[in-house]
């Protein structure tokens, strides 16, 4: 897909290769967005979306569904068994849109502790896992190819590992395939390029000719910073069963994945590393969706089987929509990564908020700032409830407690933002996250925004460091006048020593004490209200004027006043 974050193929490699044995687990949300808005009012419109759940390996919880449809269920098709969330729009619906989140843990998976016989075992157990699908037959030239390739191999293993290794051998990852390939075996063995689908085909069709029990598996891979958009994300690896052990995974994708990424040879120490961990390995930072091929979903789709149900699939009327395109299909797919376990909340950055906003998507946005900072300058759309009177204004959060709320101040140092979502997740909320850019990120990029009428662009104020301020501080106070510009409260709390104390919402007011011809230092928690005081400052006509903030100079372990 066009879509596609350069940066995803960089940040995924880091994960495939753990550097201990010790299983690792991920955590994350994951949230998916839809608008098919634009398709014709005239048309029926139809989603079925994958739809992951529980297994050993994975823990799928706080399953959240909304949107404006008549219609919507989870089914599973009547083969595989393959779960999936179905949406439907009547004619006339002007708008279509759909958020389905959930908070999912992922294990790493090792099978490797193989038994030394096979177990017993009837090939009529497992004829949908042998059997050849439309794109990856099992007879012909591909049969011919599994018996040279197995030659001389004794039992499910041996032939499981020949074939593994045969496909790392002689396949290799084509970056100009679409999507993640269509798994057309017959084409493939004549030209063995493609994705993760392709390459998965070309093992499980070798495999089930082989005689070995085979499925693929298709997925969606986790992000591994704060928030990413994996909307091509989309992975498939393949799983093989040994009798009297089970289902067994492998992925040579991955592994020519990695070729192509880090350009190097087959024969590479860390290639060989790769390809020994995903021979029964496979890395916690992905997502089991379903499995299947030639899939009839459920309702039944209009038209031919469905290759597999790895993207979303939607029809309008009696015509499939292209999933691989994101002109005729609008969605985005973000990974936010868990906080600590105690915290409850995730995090969001500012091109998904943008992309949330976009969309319509059903979010809540909260300002925590104090309310004179909120009517200068927010976040178009937002509300205000300040997080030092959370408790004044919790009725204008959602009444129901599954819907996605976004807090956020003023900037990674402010500490708003964070202690108004856990009070949130005190009260019950479980769908929260925290834009930790806050207003400075936000309004430096761009971003839409309110703007009062006091509100001006914002400047580059002149900083002063905490080893430069403490000096400062040491050689007395006659050429300076240091302003703690927080809420009385919080200066009685604790404050730098030698801070005269003029709040934020009466600055302007009150600054007639200071003296021009001073060096004037202003300070807050995070810099939103002293950025403000500055401004102020340098309207009043004072020349000599820093910036300090409090958090940095208990960081740096300076000194402090208290009661």
């Amino acid at each position: 897909m066009k879509r596609q974050i350069a940066f995803a193929v960089l940040a995924l490699f880091c994960a495939l290769v753990p550097a201990a044995i010790a299983k690792t687990t991920v955590s994350g949300v994951i949230s998916m967005d839809f608008d098919l808005s634009q398709h014709p009012h005239s048309k029926e419109v139809r989603l079925w979306i994958p739809y992951p759940v529980t297994d050993t390996n994975q823990d799928i919880t706080k399953i959240k569904i909304s949107g404006n449809f008549a219609e919507s269920a989870v089914y599973t098709d009547k083969e595989f068994k393959t779960p999936m969330l179905y949406a439907r729009w009547d004619k006339n619906a002007t708008n279509r849109n759909l958020s389905f989140s959930f908070h999912a843990t992922r294990e790493e998976v090792l099978r490797r502790d193989f038994p030394t016989k096979e177990g017993a075992w009837d090939p009529r157990d497992h004829a949908l896992y042998l059997a050849p699908t439309r794109l990856g037959p099992i007879d012909g030239e591909v049969k011919k190819l599994a018996n040279t390739i197995t030659q001389g191999k004794k039992g499910v293993l041996a032939k499981a590992q020949a074939i593994y290794d045969w496909t790392v051998e002689n396949t290799y990852r084509n970056p100009d395939t679409r999507g993640c390939g269509r798994g057309d075996v017959f084409r493939l063995l004549q030209e063995p390029g493609g994705k993760c689908a392709d390459i998965s085909s070309i093992y499980v069709a070798l495999a089930r000719a082989a005689g070995v029990p085979t499925r693929e598996v298709f997925g969606i891979r986790m992000g591994k910073t704060a928030t990413q958009d994996i909307s091509t994300w989309q992975h498939c690896w393949a799983e093989f069963f040994l009798p009297g052990y089970g289902w067994v995974p492998v992925d040579p994708a991955d592994v020519r994945k990695m070729m192509l990424v880090d350009k190097l040879p087959l024969d590479a120490p860390k290639i060989n590393e790769a390809r020994h961990y995903f021979w029964g390995g496979i890395d916690a930072y992905r997502i089991r969706l379903g499995e299947g091929r030639d899939l009839v979903l459920n309702p039944p789709q209009q038209g031919e089987p469905v290759n597999y149900l790895m993207y979303p699939f939607a029809q309008a009327g009696e015509t499939t929509i292209d999933w691989l395109d994101p002109v005729s299909f609008k969605y985005t797919i973000t990974f936010h990564q868990k906080q600590k376990a105690e915290d409850g909340y995730g995090l969001i950055d500012t091109d998904s908020l943008k992309k949330l906003l976009d969309a319509g998507a059903a979010v809540t946005v909260v300002d925590a700032r104090n309310p004179e900072e909120y009517q200068e300058v927010h976040v178009k759309g937002a509300i205000n409830v300040p997080e030092k009177k959370f408790s004044d204004h919790i009725g204008q959060l959602p009444s129901d407690k599954s819907a996605r709320i976004v807090f956020y101040c003023n900037g990674v140092k402010c500490g708003k933002s964070k202690r108004s979502a856990n009070k949130a997740v005190e009260m019950g909320y479980d769908n929260v996250f925290v834009y930790d850019g806050g207003m400075p990120v936000w309004e430096e990029k761009g971003m839409p925004i309110y703007a009062g009428p006091d509100h001006e662009k914002r400047i580059e104020t002149t900083k002063i460091t905490p080893p430069d301020l403490n000096l400062l501080l040491k050689n007395g106070p006659d050429t300076y006048t240091l302003v703690d510009v927080r809420d009385p409260d919080e200066f009685r709390e604790s404050h730098i020593p030698g801070a005269i104390n003029i709040p934020a919402a009466s600055f302007a007011s009150q600054s007639g004490v200071l003296d021009k011809e001073k060096k004037i230092i202003v300070y807050c928690n995070s810099g939103g209200r002293s950025y403000n005081a500055y401004r102020k400052l340098m309207k009043l006509d004072y020349k000599d004027i820093r910036q300090a903030l409090f958090a940095d100079w208990k960081e740096a372990g300076l000194p402090v006043e208290k009661p």
